[in-house]
Formats: structure tokens, C-alpha cells, sequence
């Protein structure tokens, strides 16, 4: 989506992650992987912002740099590149794809358009209404990105092993913890945009990897469930208010109009506007 249709705005990244750590231990690495635009190259990756109320520090310079400091450590930071592993053994696109996201950032760095990622500015009323938590305040980071031109934002409750949604402990209680967390901030997001004018052209995904089932453990957690989940969507353009597809008394088996991850990733498509069967790349 980064790549086909870009951001509204040139100054702002296309695609922006808020809330997810990137040092949580042992799946390290595997996060930082799946955290990156792959072969479409840097430029297409995520703008990541882990903590939305240090938005603003990772979208200007340091007051403790100064202009001309500011642009010299850029241009120092160029010539490491180029002695960088990437440099000798990447492609010319990756390598060209790496230095305009650099290029990118320098624009975010040095826009006015960088206001929308500081949080202060925001009226104290509506900033209450998010400040729930991290998750909250990242869905006002994400409403104030799409009306400065972002074109896709996830926010996430933050991945950590067995903490979260990873409810392998304490299933119950933990459940009832997160639907207190988001469920009053996605409300406001979903009531903001309409107000402005964004809901129809903008789509809110409510998603997940797999669903839990409903028998506790042993350990009063609950396990894996991929063959019945739901996903939510809002606004875009598409016929709201149905339900689609049922599953049994249990939920853990569908037994009506199951929708596959790629059918529900062409839905997505559609409603941006891509052709979900055209081989762009």
C-alpha cells in the first residue's frame, strides 16, 4: 500500500508503526524482520514511533544540536553508509531505495508538517479522551498522521511474549485488562473521523494473527486458535453494520461464509482502491 499509492503528503511517511518495542529479548530479531518492507526496499518500510508521547522527540532535531551540527552528522552519517555491509553487497535498488529513506526523514525532520506527531498541541479535551494509555494515545497519533497525510498506520498493544494479548496466564482477567484498553480509544478514533469528514475514505482495522479458544489451561491461560477468529472493520466505504459468516456455539469452528486472509487482505485492497489480482511488483 506504501508503494502503490504513497503518502498524501511528501514531508510525512507513508506507512507508520506506533507502539511496538523492538527490544523485548529472545524474538528480537524476528520482530526487527518482520518490521521492514522486504524486497519493496527501505523507503517502504514502517516510520516507527514506539512510544506516542515521544512522537515529537524522533520527528525534530535536538534543541542540544543546532542547524549546522544537524546537517554536518548527516553528512557524516552518508559516508558511513557507504562503507556499510549494505553498501557493498545490496543492489543498486536497495541501496537507492535505503538513501531515499533517508532522504525521507530528513524531510520529516525539517517540515512543519512534523506538528502532527506532537501530541501537546492537541486540545486538552480531546487529548483526555485517548489518554487511556500508550495504545490510546497512539490512536490519537494515528488520527492526527492520516489528517497530515499518512496513508497507512498501525497501532499496535505492543507484542511481548506472554504479556498482552499473549494470554497464556491469567486468560480471563487479562482479557477483560485489554477490552478496557482499546475499546474506548478505537470508539473515539472511529467518532473523530467521522466528524472529520475521513471515515468514508479511511479504513480502521480492528486485526489479529489467530484467535484464543474459549477452554482455559491448566495455567488459567489460553492457547492458539487459528481456524475461527474475527476481525472488525470500520468505515472506508464499505457496507457496514453486517456480520459476516458464523462459527459454532463455541466459535471454534466456522461453519458459514468463511473469509480467507487473502480474501480479507483483497477486501483491504479494494477499498484503497488497488486491484487485488494484478501482480504489481
Amino acid at each position: 500500500i506504501a508503494r502503490t499509492l504513497g503518502s498524501r503528503n511528501p514531508d510525512i511517511p507513508a506507512f507508520l508503526d506506533i507502539g511496538q518495542n523492538m527490544e523485548i529479548g529472545a524474538e528480537s530479531d524476528a520482530l526487527k524482520a518482520f518490521h521492514t518492507a522486504g524486497f519493496l526496499g527501505s523507503e517502504y518500510g514502517p516510520f516507527q514511533i514506539m512510544d506516542p508521547r515521544d512522537a515529537v522527540s524522533v520527528t525534530r532535531p535536538s534543541e542540544y544540536v543546532g542547524r549546522a551540527r544537524f546537517e554536518n552528522r548527516r553528512a557524516l552519517h552518508k559516508k558511513m553508509l557507504e562503507a556499510s555491509p549494505l553498501a557493498k553487497n545490496g543492489s543498486d535498488y536497495q541501496k537507492e531505495s535505503f538513501l531515499r529513506s533517508l532522504e525521507n526523514a530528513h524531510r520529516l525532520l525539517t517540515s512543519p508538517a512534523a506538528k502532527a506527531f506532537d501530541l501537546s498541541l492537541e486540545p486538552e479535551k480531546s487529548f483526555a479522551k485517548y489518554n487511556n494509555s500508550r495504545f490510546g494515545l497512539g490512536c490519537l497519533l494515528a488520527r492526527r498522521a492520516i489528517e497530515a497525510g499518512t496513508r497507512f498506520v498501525e497501532v499496535t498493544t505492543e507484542y511481548i511474549p506472554f504479556r498482552y494479548w499473549d494470554s497464556h496466564e491469567n486468560g480471563h482477567k487479562r482479557a477483560e485488562d485489554m477490552k478496557a484498553t482499546i475499546d474506548g480509544p478505537i470508539a473515539q478514533l472511529i467518532r473523530d473521523l467521522e466528524e472529520r469528514g475521513l471515515l468514508d475514505r479511511t479504513l480502521v482495522v480492528i486485526a489479529t494473527e489467530f484467535g484464543r479458544p474459549p477452554e482455559f489451561d491448566a495455567g488459567g491461560g489460553r492457547g492458539h486458535q487459528s481456524e475461527a477468529y474475527s476481525m472488525v472493520l470500520a468505515g472506508g466505504g464499505l457496507k457496514t453494520g453486517q456480520a459476516v459468516g458464523t462459527t459454532d456455539e463455541l466459535s471454534k469452528t466456522i461453519v458459514e461464509r468463511p473469509v480467507t486472509v487473502p480474501d480479507f487482505h483483497a477486501t483491504i485492497h479494494c477499498a484503497l482502491g488497488i486491484n487485488p489480482h494484478k501482480n504489481l511488483y
